[in-house]
C-alpha cells in the first residue's frame, strides 16, 4: 500500500451511506419536486403514441374503403358510370392509394372521350399525390403526353416524351422517340424530328419501326 494512504476500515465503510441508494433518494426528490411538468410530459408521449396508433388504424380503414370502391368500379362497363364512381372515390378518399389509381384510370377515360383539359388534371394529380414505382411513373408521363398533344399543347407534350426519352428505363422508351419525333414534325420542327428519328435508328438498329423510320428520313 502507498505511504501516506490511509487503508478504511470496516466500520467506516459501513457509516458511509450506499451510493445507489443516495442516487435514487437524489432521482425521488427531484421528481417530487418537479412532478407536474414530469406528468405532462409522460401524458404528452402517451397521447402522440394513442393518435398516431389511431390515425394509422384510421388510414388503413380509409385504404380499405377505397380499394373495395375501386374494384366496384372496375368492371362497370358503362364509360359514364364509371367516371362517376371514380370520381366519387377521389372525392372521398383523396389521399389514398385506390384515389391514386382512380385518377389515373380516369386520366384514360376522360383521353377517351377527347377531354384533355381533364384528362391532364387527373394525370398530373395522381403524379402530384402518390409515389409511384419508375416504370410505373413514366408509363402516367406518356399518358400525360398523348393528353397534351390531343390538347394541341404540342410544347408541353414534347416536353414529357422528351424527358422519357433521356431516362434509364427501357420499357416504353423507343415509343416515346416515335411520338416525340412525330410531336416535332407537328410543330414544324423539322430538324429536331430529323435528329430525334436518327437517335431512334441508332439505339433501336433491328427495331419493328426501322425500316419505316429510314423511309421517312428519306423523304425529300
Amino acid at each position: 500500500m502507498p505511504r501516506g494512504k490511509r487503508k478504511i476500515t470496516k466500520k467506516e465503510l459501513l457509516k458511509k451511506p450506499d451510493e445507489f441508494i443516495t442516487f435514487s433518494n437524489r432521482s425521488y426528490n427531484w421528481i417530487r419536486m418537479h412532478l407536474r411538468p414530469v406528468l405532462w410530459v409522460v401524458s404528452g408521449i402517451i397521447l402522440m403514441a394513442a393518435l398516431y396508433l389511431a390515425y394509422g388504424a384510421y388510414q388503413n380503414y380509409q385504404e380499405r374503403l377505397a380499394h373495395e370502391a375501386y374494384f366496384s368500379a372496375y368492371p362497370v362497363t358503362d364509360s359514364g358510370q364509371k367516371i362517376k364512381k371514380l370520381e366519387d372515390l377521389v372525392a372521398n378518399y383523396p389521399r389514398t392509394k385506390g384515389a391514386a389509381s382512380a385518377r389515373v384510370t380516369l386520366g384514360h377515360l376522360y383521353y377517351q372521350k377527347g377531354e384533355s383539359a381533364k384528362a391532364i388534371a387527373a394525370y398530373q394529380g395522381a403524379l402530384d399525390r402518390m409515389g409511384f414505382p419508375a416504370n410505373i411513373r413514366i408509363m402516367i408521363q406518356e399518358s400525360l403526353a398523348y393528353a397534351y398533344e390531343q390538347k394541341g399543347d404540342l410544347p408541353q407534350a414534347a416536353k414529357f416524351l422528351s424527358e422519357i426519352t433521356l431516362t434509364k428505363s427501357t420499357l416504353i422508351k423507343e415509343d416515346a422517340f416515335l411520338a416525340l419525333a412525330r410531336v416535332y414534325q407537328k410543330m414544324g420542327k423539322t430538324g429536331e424530328a430529323k435528329a430525334t428519328y436518327e437517335k431512334f435508328l441508332k439505339s433501336y438498329p433491328k427495331s419493328a419501326y426501322a425500316q419505316m423510320v429510314k423511309d421517312r428520313l428519306n423523304r425529300p
